[in-house]
């Protein structure tokens, strides 16, 4: 079980790497844009190109792998992978290269962290009743990387963003295992920045969610399944408010937001998968 002093060794560790790679100016790529959906906030938010997007993203992971609870179960690792690759293969997720990775824990969580890597709590994988349902929330996370949120709030912040990223990341591991060095690490974040990095402000979710539709339709999955599994997170916050499924915490799912998820899934056709 990792100890405060290590924890906080791994911090200082991930942002020394997150700040040296995010300071390296790299000249900027084309990005493929969905039709109809520009992107959020203005065009000063591209500071961070696609290459040091994804090398940040990589000095995150090797920090990340160190963590016991990022499980190696090669079958479910694959499995994630394969599904990812179907639903990006679908136009609107054009261009982009994903790597989705395992987090041995009971909660109900997924998140996106910069470069296309997504993290796929078990919790999560066993509470999906269907194949739709498990690819509407990888859809959602891989539209937040095709709008690139996480780039332009890290432009945006700069670094004081890249701190509250780097605790954050290591808070979500350390957790389950060390609920201590989560707080610690928390503590040590909270002087830089209150908002969390692994929260999108509610027109980046609403936007996710209509990537993610286009994307599960795209791709032949029912996008039914998206309505049908945020429903029950959303149920499940109504009736245990103290005790909120993770991914309600990070993802606050309104009202609005559903009534416009329906209002998509219901104009379009779809060909079934699972």
């Amino acid at each position: 079980m990792p100890s405060l002093h290590t924890s906080r060794c791994r911090l200082h560790r991930l942002v020394a790497a997150i700040t040296a790679v995010a300071l390296v100016a790299v000249p900027p790529m084309a990005i493929p844009q969905t039709d109809n959906l520009p992107r959020l906030g203005e065009a000063g938010a591209e500071d961070l190109s696609p290459v040091a997007e994804r090398r940040l993203g990589e000095a995150i992971m090797r920090e990340v792998r160190r963590d016991s609870a990022v499980a190696d179960d090669v079958e479910i690792v694959d499995y994630l992978n394969r599904l990812a690759s179907q639903l990006t293969n679908a136009p609107a997720a054009a261009g982009y290269s994903f790597e989705l990775f395992l987090v041995n824990d009971p909660s109900l969580n997924a998140f996106a962290l910069p470069g296309g890597y997504i993290g796929v709590h078990s919790g999560l994988i066993v509470a999906a009743q269907s194949e739709s349902e498990l690819a509407s929330v990888l859809a959602h996370e891989i539209g937040h990387v095709t709008q690139r949120h996480i780039a332009r709030m890290l432009s945006q912040q700069r670094q004081t963003s890249m701190v509250m990223l780097a605790a954050l990341v290591l808070g979500a591991l350390a957790a389950r295992s060390n609920p201590a060095a989560a707080s610690g690490i928390a503590t040590m974040a909270a002087g830089a920045q209150q908002q969390s990095m692994l929260s999108f402000s509610r027109d980046a979710e609403r936007e996710a969610d209509r990537v993610g539709i286009d994307t599960l339709r795209q791709s032949g999955f029912d996008p039914n399944g998206m309505v049908a599994f945020f429903g029950r997170l959303q149920q499940a916050s109504r009736i245990y408010e103290t005790a909120a499924p993770v991914y309600m915490q990070s993802h606050p799912l309104t009202a609005e937001r559903m009534a416009d998820m329906q209002g998509r899934v219901q104009d379009g056709r779809f060909r079934h998968v699972g």
